[in-house]
């Protein structure tokens, strides 16, 4: 994960992200200018663009059509993470979604969240936990990890919303993709009890993270959601 402690202050960073800025607001397979027209307007050399480019398809980002030249990707991941839709889900579907806060709050990362959130063990970080539910039964429980300097006042906001949606409006944008890390497991009793499960009884855990536009992880969300409600469907597109 980036380190937000960098200061981004060469002429490469700014270009990747003046680059990312504009590929967002372009639709998927628009043709970008060319690279001499590109190096005028960002005010750079081409062999600080071409170096920029490089990372940009590596970050698939955009994309080469030899001898018509550059194209904006589509998007390989959705732009919010499910985790925190899952009540759109559902009433798409003519469910009865409800919500249910058991805590938001200020707490010091530990190894884990500060890895992957970019920051230094013990940083500040928001935490919000909640549980999402199909008329009455509980379908998945999450905990949320925000870095307070990139949202404050975040507890302020209605929590029961979106978490994605909040920072979109009020804080970070755009969340350009997620990056998800899914497994089986055997979930700790307080997220058990919240799910109505046995004891013993396996759960999906995602472990996903927010990354904007300037790279940057915004969120981290670790949920826990009922295996015997959840398929897994993958496609892998080459």
């Amino acid at each position: 994960m980036p380190n937000r402690r960098v200061v981004k202050d060469s002429k490469h960073e700014t270009l990747l992200e003046a680059l990312a800025e504009l590929t967002v607001k372009l639709k998927p397979h628009t043709q970008l200018p060319s690279e001499r027209q590109l190096s005028e307007d960002f005010g750079v050399s081409r062999m600080t663009l071409r170096r920029a480019i490089d990372v940009m398809q590596s970050r698939g980002y955009i994309y080469t059509v030899p001898s018509k030249g550059l194209y904006v990707s589509e998007p390989r991941l959705v732009k919010t993470s499910d985790v925190t839709s899952l009540s759109e889900v559902l009433r798409h579907r003519g469910s009865d979604p409800r919500t249910k806060l058991h805590l938001a709050d200020r707490i010091h990362a530990s190894d884990e969240v500060a890895k992957a959130l970019g920051l230094r063990k013990g940083e500040w970080v928001y935490r919000v936990e909640q549980s999402f539910f199909d008329a009455e039964l509980a379908m998945a429980t999450e905990t949320a990890y925000i870095p307070t300097e990139i949202a404050p006042g975040l507890l302020e906001q209605d929590l029961t919303a979106s978490l994605s949606s909040i920072l979109a409006q009020h804080y970070e944008k755009p969340i350009l993709r997620v990056q998800y890390r899914v497994r089986s497991v055997i979930p700790e009793e307080k997220f058990r009890e919240r799910l109505g499960l046995a004891v013993g009884a396996p759960t999906f855990e995602f472990f996903a993270v927010g990354i904007t536009s300037k790279e940057r992880s915004a969120f981290l969300v670790v949920s826990y959601k009922r295996g015997d409600k959840y398929d897994l469907n993958y496609q892998l597109e080459l």
